[in-house]
């Protein structure tokens, strides 16, 4: 396998991107005579690439770094549009939101409403707007980073995961319309209420999160993981956190009011207190040794911040412990999550621990933990009717054990699927 790379890249005018490798990170072991730049080295060395007469003349414009906070165009004009509406919203949820989820709103406003449905008055919109445009939505395949929208088709020719995912985008634009028209009939910009409160979200599109992980799939993982993000990694499966909470962490979180660490506000803007196992707790002891208070409890190992080095790091250490398809870091959080309902904690207790304002989202998230667990379950607890289906089932021990093996052989997606049997009649 390759080793890793620092990567400069840029796209020309003709849209098609071009790169040049710079060097390999100060963190790898390399061989004599091959360049080795740090990650602020790799950086001016891309800069000045960037420079060159060659590349300046036929790239694009820079971009500003970071996220876009505020909405592509601004609302003029004495008529009251959708667009002046949303933004006395963002005004709003700049200040009562936390910062990702403020960016998030921006961004699904900025990418499906803004351009389409901004310019229209607030006096002026009806039922049919929305309807042909949520529509629009739903038929059409989602943007890839800074690509254009796909091409739109009929929703019978969308598979069923496909189909759920452009229906929870097409929720999430639902409740920010609804929220945005009903601060604005709230603060007396427009008369029409009707539309805002007909607005319904569609039903019956979320699903319980499925994947997590095992017990031995989480050794197999830390065995592939580099020592630095071992440690990140054990830290979320020991305290169920974001990645952004890990790299607010400083060494006084730890023990500060409790037998556990102490969460810093990120998505909310609630900070909680995160309680330990005597093996989680002796993990972070360890890990603040010798260091000051208010350093940085999780970094990489010249002392630097991840940022989102660790995205290349753990793909590679999951392809190597050959996670199912669709691991990542977040994973970590359904696993903690997963463990505690597992075992028996109250829910209550796991929405605490996960920094959830209730149950609710707990049992719809993590409620089922898998199907292989529910079975489990009603194997144990189902009281036997019969004792001559008792005796029948002890003497069939050995043939329900291979059936068992051969169903939980199967992919964690399709296994206890529900299928339609007549489209699975004409595959037989």
């Amino acid at each position: 396998m390759a080793s890793p790379q620092w990567v400069g890249r840029y796209r020309s005018i003709d849209g098609h991107y071009h790169q040049r490798q710079l060097g390999e990170p100060d963190d790898q072991k390399t061989a004599d005579g091959v360049t080795v730049l740090s990650f602020e080295q790799a950086l001016e060395c891309a800069w000045q690439w960037f420079r060159t007469p060659i590349v300046s003349a036929h790239s694009t414009d820079p971009k500003p770094f970071g996220r876009t906070t505020h909405l592509l165009y601004s609302p003029v004009g004495d008529v009251y549009t959708l667009a002046h509406a949303l933004q006395d919203y963002l005004d709003w949820k700049r200040l009562a939101s936390a910062e990702t989820h403020y960016n998030v709103i921006v961004s699904l406003i900025n990418c499906h409403i803004l351009l389409r449905l901004g310019p229209l008055a607030m006096e002026s919109l009806r039922a049919e707007h929305f309807r042909n445009y949520f529509l629009e939505v739903l038929e059409t395949e989602p943007r890839r980073g800074n690509r254009l929208p796909g091409e739109r088709k009929p929703i019978s020719l969308w598979n069923d995961e496909a189909l759920r995912k452009r229906k929870k985008t097409v929720n999430a634009l639902i409740t920010i319309l609804r929220d945005t028209m009903q601060r604005a009939w709230e603060s007396g910009k427009t008369d029409n209420d009707r539309l805002w409160r007909s607005l319904r979200t569609i039903p019956n599109v979320d699903r319980p999160r499925i994947l997590h992980l095992s017990r031995a799939e989480v050794r197999t993982l830390l065995r592939h993981c580099r020592p630095d993000l071992r440690e990140l990694v054990l830290g979320a499966l020991y305290t169920g956190c974001r990645t952004l909470e890990l790299f607010r962490m400083q060494v006084s979180d730890v023990g500060r009011d409790g037998y556990g660490v102490y969460v810093r506000p990120s998505k909310t803007r609630q900070a909680r207190f995160v309680f330990l196992p005597d093996e989680g707790m002796a993990f972070f002891l360890k890990l603040i040794r010798g260091k000051q208070a208010h350093a940085q409890l999780f970094s990489r190992a010249d002392g630097s911040s991840w940022g989102e080095y660790h995205r290349q790091l753990l793909r590679k250490a999951a392809s190597l412990a050959s996670l199912p398809e669709g691991f990542c870091f977040h994973v970590l959080r359904h696993t903690y999550a997963s463990q505690l309902v597992q075992a028996g904690a109250p829910l209550t207790v796991v929405a605490e621990q996960l920094g959830h304002a209730n149950t609710v989202t707990v049992s719809r998230t993590y409620g089922h933990v898998s199907p292989q667990i529910r079975e489990a379950e009603v194997r144990q607890r189902f009281a036997s009717l019969t004792a001559a289906n008792a005796r029948a089932a002890s003497h069939a021990r050995k043939a329900l054990e291979r059936l068992r093996r051969d169903f939980h052989g199967r992919g964690r997606d399709t296994y206890a699927k529900i299928t339609d049997l007549k489209s699975r009649a004409n595959t037989l």
